[in-house]
């Protein structure tokens, strides 16, 4: 292992170095001329869209809201996720997670299905569709994937690295940068519609905003979604056994696998925490409220270019509304629905009440902290810490379309659902269709099934 380690410090002691000289400042962000070379990955703020993100391509979905800890032993990705931490100056520490049936063993298969492409390229593709079914084909590389947050690592005595990681956001593939010796994109962040400042205006409906008009509100409202990360993700760090010396030199921190407290580790899991400190909330708030300030933003638009990106991939198929139960009330019920996002929001949290009440299972901390303040009387286990009452409902509303649907991903109705929900256009879709399986639970619990 001296051998590994003397290797490691050879190779990426001079790589904060080389990230600082390629580094974007802030005024070329604005600008929007923003260029940045492979392996420096930055948000630009115009646009909405993350350049040259290292993507990590694994066998299972992550969606915004979710903690992990990850193993990362594969020669190609600890290389990459080395030269991630050595940006250790230029934090937060971003990398992309994307969905790849079965992994790197997919793509030594050479099948152009599991090759990583932009959202432009699977649109031209027709092969994205089952022929039998005319549904999105899961079995192949997806283009929509989770933005992820490096909070905490360790490295092992066996060369491995132990990463804590975040789901913070969701993008969708805009650019292939590069795929040697690991996968690097040009992504956009994706918002929720609910999140899209147009949303709001009757351009939209009637079809005359176009994507030169869209882009750079949407550069904005990604802006002011990331400035709720420090309240919405808490930063703890890896804990180790107790008989590890923090204070230890670089050598001797190297882990063992018996320094390491799985248990304790896995009490910071499935679920990122919520911050106990609200203060960036008052800079979040104002930043979202200013979208909405100019008359410009909701009254004038270009038309006759391209749809809207979400428009375009809607219509394209890689956004989808989450399949209906097959059962013939949910069905029905979905033909008629109008239900806003409060309303769904609330007859969610009634159907996991009656969920909680008929099985026994107590909700997590994380999801019971997302119990709006005037459905107190809701017959679960509350969080001991509420969340702060400057926080938006849209974004408590946003956090829950993921979490619930989470609470029952092993059984049955809920298994296999992750991409679906992650690939939902808005917030409100993903709130129907989760309210839909828990109805489906209980009445199946209740015998009506």
């Amino acid at each position: 292992m001296d051998l590994v380690r003397s290797l490691q410090k050879t190779y990426y002691k001079s790589i904060d170095d080389e990230f600082a000289d390629s580094a974007l400042d802030s005024s070329e962000l604005a600008s929007g001329d923003a260029t940045s070379s492979a392996g420096t990955p930055k948000l630009d703020h115009s646009t909405g869209r993350i350049l040259n993100l290292p993507i990590w391509r694994v066998g299972w979905v992550e969606e915004p809201g979710r903690r992990n800890c990850l193993n990362v032993h594969e020669g190609k990705y600890t290389h990459m996720f080395e030269k991630i931490l050595a940006q250790s100056s230029q934090s937060p520490l971003y990398f992309g997670h994307i969905y790849l049936p079965g992994g790197t063993a997919a793509t030594k298969t050479g099948e152009d299905r599991y090759q990583l492409k932009s959202w432009r390229e699977e649109l031209e593709d027709e092969t994205r569709f089952d022929i039998k079914t005319d549904k999105y084909n899961m079995d192949r590389s997806a283009v929509i994937g989770c933005l992820m947050q490096i909070v905490d690592y360790k490295r092992m005595e066996d060369g491995r690295l132990m990463i804590l990681v975040d789901a913070v956001e969701r993008f969708v593939v805009d650019e292939v940068v590069s795929l040697k010796p690991y996968a690097v994109a040009n992504v956009q962040i994706l918002l929720d519609e609910e999140e899209l400042p147009w949303h709001r205006s009757d351009n939209t409906q009637k079809g005359n905003v176009d994507e030169n008009f869209c882009k750079h509100l949407r550069g904005k409202a990604v802006d002011a979604s990331f400035y709720y990360h420090s309240y919405e993700f808490d930063r703890p760090k890896l804990p180790v056994s107790d008989n590890r010396d923090t204070n230890a030199d670089d050598d001797e921190k190297y882990l063992s696998t018996d320094d390491v407290p799985w248990v304790s580790i896995s009490k910071l899991l499935p679920f990122a925490h919520y911050s106990s400190d609200d203060v960036s909330l008052d800079a979040a708030n104002e930043k979202t409220a200013s979208i909405y300030d100019s008359d410009v933003t909701m009254s004038e638009g270009f038309t006759g270019g391209e749809l809207p990106l979400e428009q375009q991939l809607y219509g394209g198929g890689l956004l989808w509304n989450p399949p209906p139960i097959m059962s013939s009330n949910v069905v029905i019920r979905r033909a008629e629905d109008t239900t806003d996002c409060d309303a769904l929001e609330t007859l969610l949290w009634l159907a996991l009440e009656d969920f909680c009440r008929a099985t026994g299972f107590v909700l997590p901390a994380e999801v019971s902290c997302l119990i709006p303040p005037d459905m107190d009387y809701l017959d679960v286990t509350s969080a001991s810490i509420p969340l702060s009452p400057k926080y938006p409902k849209a974004r408590r509303q946003r956090r829950l379309s993921y979490l619930a649907p989470a609470l029952i991903e092993n059984l049955d109705v809920g298994k296999g659902m992750r991409q679906a929900w992650l690939n939902a256009p808005s917030t409100r879709a993903r709130l129907l269709g989760v309210l839909e399986r828990y109805d489906y639970l209980n009445n199946k619990l209740m015998g009506f099934e």
